[in-house]
């Protein structure tokens, strides 16, 4: 790509490309993505895929010369969109057929349905265990051709590292080059691997690199206004990292398109020293004179915190005396709120951790996993750190910032695949024109779903997760467990060890073992406890008699805030027509019915296990909906006020 060129790319990533709708649009779009969404694909990719099959034997035949001879051919299609019908069947036969002659792996017909499904830019839902990694493989060689970068964004940096490199055989077969960035590339390489055909990276580093470069290019504005710069002698500060947003394959596209859509990406400095230091300090010392119900009210469907009338006049009256910061009310009141926010909204091994180095690092509620670097803003994250007491870290200064959800949509075409999104596609269509596709199996799924068993204590629901897990792996039968947090893992770990059962424990203390902890899981007569991570996007291959047994037994002990997750828990059992089972363990005091049915939880009875259940992830699921609406709304004002 030419330097012209990667200038034109870097503005053009920068406008967002789906319309502003309003008034009558709004329901006009959702009309018709209810309707894009259920039109019939599945009997046209279908077709598609055994015309793909068909050239099986003639493909199979071609020399190698041959081969990258009709590679080259409909490479030169691509570059110039003609990639269509008996062209694009061909280009599928032929990544089909490179893919057996890289890694030995001849993908299934509906791992073909699901890149053709790629390819024309859907989100794909796959069942856990059916080849997602291949399938993406497959749909992002054939995409390279057009002779611009196709992203392929998944969750970690060691899946990153993995799927490229496992990969590298399949994109060199299909003339095309592969790169990836993690945490650990330098720069120099960084603009290196951006610039080969396809680049797999995770969401956190693609858009960090993207933040970078904006603020590299400071005050200009367009391609022309760096074009004239560059002319004049004052150039760019170093070359681009990413040169523009074409096409992107975002894996777990559940995780980084609806459950972290509203989570913002900002790079700061940091500086040596805080000077608000004292003033979180006093704002936590107010906090703790202050009473609840009488001076302030906690709404814990939304972890937020208002002061009372009464709460307020208790404030001015501790500040009376008080000169400078302390005497404007509005600023004492936003920092003490953060404090009591700090103090009763989140908790230790729940939303954060203490690390080695003793800093507070925040837990994904959606993953599980360490979210490295990451701070909450406003004073929250030093008013965590006062009540934890460790170091006072000091306020950064925000340089550039931009929602993931801003930032997929800047694409002009995204697509993705996950075990679970159906649920989620109207959102989908809505937030980024992307319709949504189920993919069947390739084998008939025979995992047995074993009814809800419901509690109405902690104490009671742990004894009964631990007596279960005895009694499976007693009689050989490998167990998963899933938690919400890390606490919730550990009060797993200290029961499982008071019972004398050897365990493997995956949270985010562990996670650089993740994928070899996962990965172990089939053995026999294993047991595994995992915070929600559960290692997605690593294989759980059931080891020798395990079949007989009935297979991997996966055990939830929380219902998360989406149903979505609490699929995507149970899919790890009866992968590639194995057998398998799975069984949710509740009980009235867990979280998601405190913040989000805490009147009607204690009547489980009454109404059914099942249905507490569904109310409260409605309900949860619903507020994560108006969150990412109202981010939306505020993305749309950024994108009209701002003019790249």
């Amino acid at each position: 790509m030419s330097a012209a060129a990667e200038i034109y790319s870097v503005f053009d990533a920068r406008r967002v490309k789906q319309p502003d709708l309003k008034n009558t649009d709004i329901p006009i779009a959702w009309i018709y993505g209810k309707i894009k969404n259920r039109i019939p694909v599945l009997p046209r990719l279908r077709k598609l895929a055994n015309k793909v099959e068909a050239l099986e034997k003639e493909f199979h035949v071609l020399s190698s010369t041959l081969f990258r001879e009709r590679v080259e051919l409909l490479k030169q299609d691509a570059r110039v969109n003609k990639l269509v019908g008996v062209k694009l069947i061909q280009a599928c036969a032929l990544a089909r057929e490179g893919a057996w002659r890289a890694v030995g792996k001849r993908p299934y017909p509906v791992q073909v349905m699901g890149a053709m499904a790629l390819h024309e830019g859907r989100v794909i839902e796959m069942a856990t265990g059916e080849g997602k990694t291949l399938t993406a493989a497959v749909a992002a060689s054939i995409m390279s051709w057009a002779g611009k970068p196709i992203h392929v964004i998944t969750v970690n940096d060691y899946l990153v590292a993995r799927d490229a490199q496992l990969n590298r055989p399949i994109y060199d077969q299909m003339g095309s080059s592969v790169g990836y960035v993690t945490h650990e590339t330098e720069q120099p390489e960084r603009i290196d691997m951006y610039r080969r055909g396809a680049v797999y990276s995770t969401s956190k580093e693609l858009v960090a690199d993207f933040l970078r470069d904006q603020i590299m290019m400071g005050q200009l504005r367009n391609s022309t206004q760096t074009a004239v710069s560059m002319l004049q002698g004052g150039g760019l500060r170093g070359r681009m990292l990413v040169p523009g947003l074409f096409r992107a394959i975002v894996d777990e596209a559940d995780s980084l398109l609806i459950d972290e859509a509203v989570t913002p990406l900002i790079i700061s400095n940091s500086p040596d020293d805080d000077v608000n230091s004292e003033r979180y300090r006093r704002a936590f010392s107010l906090a703790e004179k202050l009473e609840e119900h009488t001076d302030f009210k906690i709404d814990k469907q939304v972890r937020s915190i208002d002061l009372t009338t009464q709460g307020q006049d208790r404030l001015d009256e501790l500040n009376a005396l008080e000169n400078g910061f302390w005497a404007g009310s509005r600023r004492s009141e936003e920092l003490v709120t953060q404090a009591l926010v700090a103090k009763f909204c989140f908790h230790r091994d729940e939303h954060y951790m203490i690390n080695d180095e003793k800093k507070i690092v925040i837990i994904d509620e959606f993953t599980g996993r360490v979210m490295a670097d990451r701070s909450w803003r406003h004073g929250l994250h030093q008013a965590i750190e006062i009540k934890e007491s460790v170091k006072i870290t000091a306020d950064k200064e925000n340089l550039a910032r931009i929602s993931f959800q801003r930032f997929f949509r800047q694409y002009p075409q995204i697509s993705g695949m996950t075990g679970t999104c159906k649920e989620a596609a109207g959102e989908i269509w809505m937030m980024y024109r992307t319709p949504v596709v189920r993919i069947p199996t390739n084998k008939p799924n025979i995992r047995k779903q074993l009814p809800i068993r419901f509690f109405d204590s902690s104490d009671q629901k742990w004894d009964a997760v631990v007596s279960r897990i005895v009694e499976l792996s007693e009689r050989g039968v490998p167990v998963l467990v899933g938690t919400r947090s890390v606490w919730s893992s550990e009060e797993v770990g200290r029961r499982l060890d008071a019972a004398g059962k050897v365990h493997r424990l995956l949270n985010a203390r562990q996670d650089a073992q993740e994928a070899n902890t996962i990965a172990m899981a089939g053995q026999k007569g294993s047991i595994t406890v995992a915070t929600n991570m559960a290692g997605r996007g690593t294989d759980i291959l059931l080891s020798d008699g395990v079949v007989e047994l009935g297979g991997l037994h996966v055990i939830c002990t929380e219902p998360h805030s989406s149903s979505r997750i609490d699929r995507q828990l149970f899919g790890r059992a009866a992968r590639q027509g194995d057998p398998g089972c799975a069984q949710m363990f509740a009980c009235a005091e867990d979280d998601l019915f405190k913040r989000h049915a805490i009147k009607l939880r204690k009547a489980w009875r009454l109404i059914g296990a099942d249905n507490l259940i569904r109310f409260a992830q409605a309900r949860a699921e619903h507020i994560g909906k108006f969150n990412r609406k109202q981010v939306l709304k505020a993305d749309e004002w950024t994108d009209q006020a701002v003019p790249f």
